[in-house]
């Protein structure tokens, strides 16, 4: 994944049986590699007033859903 904003997100992973671990911040124009379990959800956030947007590659077995908060 890559931070292409101009502001620094942060990234970690959430299991669907409850929790938050992990926790990684990503500056701008950082590339980061992220592993993720089963059952667990990698959280990008964007603490930011500005927008944000990354750069991603998913590979392997994914069964990919997007959701957000407004």
């Amino acid at each position: 994944m890559e931070n292409t904003s101009n502001s620094s997100i942060e990234v970690y992973l959430a299991p669907i049986n409850g929790g938050k671990h992990s926790f990684q911040t990503v500056n701008p124009k950082e590339i980061v590699s992220v592993k993720v379990a089963a059952n667990t959800a990698l959280v990008i956030q964007n603490k930011s007033t500005d927008t944000a947007s990354v750069k991603l590659k998913a590979s392997g077995d994914v069964g990919l859903s997007m959701g957000y908060k407004n």
